[in-house]
């Protein structure tokens, strides 16, 4: 049982130099919190460790933005231990590690292979590939961190030990705790042992498999994954299941909602790309609901109530909800459709909160949203948002996003899209448009 003492909780934040960091390190550090759930309830009991281990936000270096023809951005869809699949898609988008800038969207392990979830993590691991959590891998992170704890106690290693032996002869894991399966332990101490593993955890499924066989490099390297990627200089977020852009408890032109108004200056005159930036980095500390782990890592809807579900027939999907308030924003035209010139700007919130509407346009620049998540959706592809788990575990496609700088640097000339090829084809690709007037290629293979 080496592989118990080699177990590490150390969480190492790495946090990016980039424009506006003094901001996102402002956000970072004041007033951020998680909504109350039985799931953050549970993480967080006093009788328990925090087995969540969150680093929340990473910013993206303009320095690694494709300004030229030498690099770009990849970013894959949910890759869940399909190491074939994987290695194929980075061949046929001629991956080149030197120069591109790789990024999956979590979800890098379980459902597929044991033995494909760890070949997985050696190789994102090793080569130190930029991602974001998704759902499954933050349950491998929490039984890990599990295991630790429960070395860390006096007794704690010979009970694993003898437990893992005796819980694949249960069908029920707490029959198997509370009844005493075995004569190393009696009753009372299998009651005390059992009360240490939180409600609704089971053992021995795929995640504690994952979590119980990889080694130290790939525990530090999922714990090393942030919840959100903000790409500045490119004015999007790569998450992976979702973000919301206003608190759908309240209408999007309510003052509290990041886009309904300019965020505060000490400039008369605005900055474009201060202001972008500004409201953007808002969107995550102001929206309660980006603020909450859970939600980011397994949102789906919105049901009519104004909750969040993780079902995708329930509700209306998240990224519909996105794209509608970001193709409100007009940015300094956004008031009875006139323009607003530099001096008028100080006024401006005013002017606007004179005017709600249902449908008003908002002072605001739109942004783009790259997730992955929702299996059952496909390719989910709308002029704000970028849904890219086309179900690769479930024998369909993996895919990724190809952002060079054609997809950054607008252009004048109006694109047009291509059709995507027919989904039988081993590859196929397309472009898209994508960015303020950019365009962007999307291209997948087919599992195997």
């Amino acid at each position: 049982m080496a592989f118990y003492s080699n177990l590490n909780t150390q969480i190492r934040p790495y946090l990016a130099g980039t424009i506006l960091a003094c901001f996102i390190i402002f956000f970072l550090t004041s007033g951020i919190h998680d909504e109350a759930s039985g799931w953050t309830d549970l993480l967080h009991k006093p009788d328990f460790p925090d087995f969540g281990q969150f680093k929340r936000l990473e910013t993206l270096p303009s320095e690694q933005f494709p300004h030229d023809d030498s690099k770009r951005i990849i970013a894959i869809g949910d890759i869940h231990g399909m190491n074939d699949s994987l290695h194929l898609l980075l061949s046929e988008v001629s991956y080149d590690p030197q120069q591109d800038t790789l990024i999956h969207l979590g979800d890098i392990i379980t459902k597929g292979p044991v033995k494909g979830s760890l070949a997985v993590l050696s190789y994102l691991s090793a080569n130190k590939v930029k991602g974001v959590r998704g759902n499954n891998d933050q349950k491998v992170i929490e039984w890990r961190a599990w295991m630790d704890w429960i070395l860390s106690l006096p007794g704690g290693e010979e009970w694993l030990i003898q437990k893992d032996k005796n819980w694949p002869k249960h069908r029920n894991f707490y029959d198997s705790m509370y009844l005493g399966h075995d004569d190393a332990v009696d009753d009372a101490a299998n009651k005390h042992w059992g009360d240490r593993v939180p409600k609704g955890w089971a053992p021995l499924n795929k995640h504690y498999k994952v979590a119980r066989a990889m080694s130290r490099d790939h525990y530090n390297y999922l714990l090393s994954l942030p919840l959100i990627i903000y790409a500045p200089a490119g004015h999007t977020y790569f998450v992976h299941a979702g973000l919301l852009p206003s608190d759908p408890h309240y209408r999007p032109t309510h003052p509290s909602q990041p886009l309904s108004h300019w965020p505060q200056m000490l400039q008369s005159e605005p900055d474009v790309e201060v202001l972008r930036g500004l409201q953007e980095l808002a969107i995550l500390k102001d929206v309660p609901q980006n603020n909450d782990p859970y939600i980011v890592t397994n949102i789906r809807g919105v049901k009519k109530s104004n909750k969040i579900t993780k079902s995708s027939s329930k509700g209306t999907p998240w990224a519909e909800i996105w794209n509608d308030i970001m193709g409100r924003c007009k940015g300094l035209d956004a008031v009875q459709g006139r323009s607003v010139s530099p001096s008028q700007f100080a006024n401006f919130h005013v002017e606007f909160e004179a005017n709600k509407g249902g449908s008003r346009p908002l002072p605001c620049y739109p942004s783009t949203i790259v997730y992955a998540h929702a299996a059952t959706r496909g390719l989910d592809i709308k002029r704000w948002s970028v849904g890219l788990d086309s179900g690769c575990t479930y024998g369909r496609r993996l895919s990724a996003i190809i952002l060079d700088k054609n997809s950054f640097n607008a252009s004048s000339s109006t694109f047009t899209p291509d059709s995507p090829t027919d989904e039988s084809v081993p590859v196929h690709s397309h472009h898209i448009p994508y960015g303020d007037n950019g365009q962007a290629r999307i291209l997948s293979v087919r599992c195997r």
